[in-house]
């Protein structure tokens, strides 16, 4: 895998370089560190153009490093949080603050890969990584502010010609964060603000509808794995009951029999049956 490769190959031999070139980055005309001790990608659909954007929680790659957990627990132990929504707010009073995750996984690990340890980090395209199909505009919620006349419709990483994620092809996504599109098991087939739907604020439903079924594709594919395990009819069928819902079918694949999550259903096999494909998956 390129990004592993990239953070554990020494920099300068051939398959390191490889790999570095291969990696899509949110600014690619940002200089790699020479140590890569981290991948992030930030949830910028939540800031406010121009101020600072959290790391996005969902998606972080660590080299595992004794220093940095050391210095990590010094600063949750100081306890250095502004409360409030200014740019003075946050940990260490540095703007790090005001959106969901900010005392926790999303705002602390900013703070201190920007602040304490800076230029060890890289910044992944977040439209190929952690994909969530998020509205990366200021257009609407969340943390909109209809006085702030000046900043609507700008792109929230506050620069031109950011991308469109709502938009981006599913083919070139990398690896995709079930949030905005909502779970795949939550069978979310309907656009609007109400709760559990795919609000339009936010999302776009047919882009939403294409990354859903990506996971039930692989879903299925591991369901024809477990009953070429299986061998037996009877057991093939018990499979197939997992398949045999009608909701949208195009997109969930028979995995649902109705919109929302109590209308899903699960893999029907024996967890000795889920052992065997396991290894079978494993040892491939």
């Amino acid at each position: 895998d390129d990004v592993f490769d990239a953070m554990l190959l020494p920099y300068d031999s051939v398959e390191g370089k490889r790999a570095r070139s291969r990696i899509e980055m949110e600014y690619p005309e940002r200089v790699m560190p020479e140590n890569i001790e981290a991948y992030l990608t930030r949830d910028y659909h939540q800031v406010i153009p121009g101020r600072k954007a959290a790391f996005q929680a969902g998606f972080i790659i660590l080299k595992p490093n004794p220093q940095v957990f050391t210095e990590y627990l010094n600063i949750i132990r100081e306890g250095n949080y502004v409360e409030g929504f200014s740019r003075q707010n946050g940990w260490g009073g540095k703007g790090y603050g005001g959106v969901v995750g900010s005392m926790a996984m999303q705002g602390l690990p900013a703070y201190y890969y920007d602040e304490i340890r800076p230029n060890t980090t890289v910044e992944l395209n977040g439209c190929r990584y952690n994909h969530m199909g998020a509205n990366i505009f200021y257009q609407d919620v969340p943390n909109f502010i209809k006085r702030y006349k000046d900043l609507h419709g700008k792109c929230r990483r506050n620069v031109e010609g950011c991308e469109d994620c709502r938009k981006t092809d599913v083919e070139l996504v990398k690896n995709i964060h079930f949030t905005n599109c909502r779970k795949p098991w939550n069978c979310a087939g309907k656009s609007s603000t109400a709760k559990g739907n795919i609000d339009p604020r936010t999302a776009n439903y047919d882009h939403c509808m294409k990354v859903v079924r990506k996971w039930h594709e692989v879903r299925s594919d591991l369901e024809e794995k477990i009953m070429n395990v299986t061998g037996g009819e009877a057991d093939r069928l018990k499979v197939l009951e997992g398949q045999s819902g009608g909701y949208n079918k195009d997109v969930f694949m028979g995995h649902c029999t109705e919109d929302g999550q109590d209308g899903y259903l699960p893999i029907v096999a024996s967890k000795e049956v889920m052992s065997r494909v396991a290894r079978e998956i494993w040892d491939a």
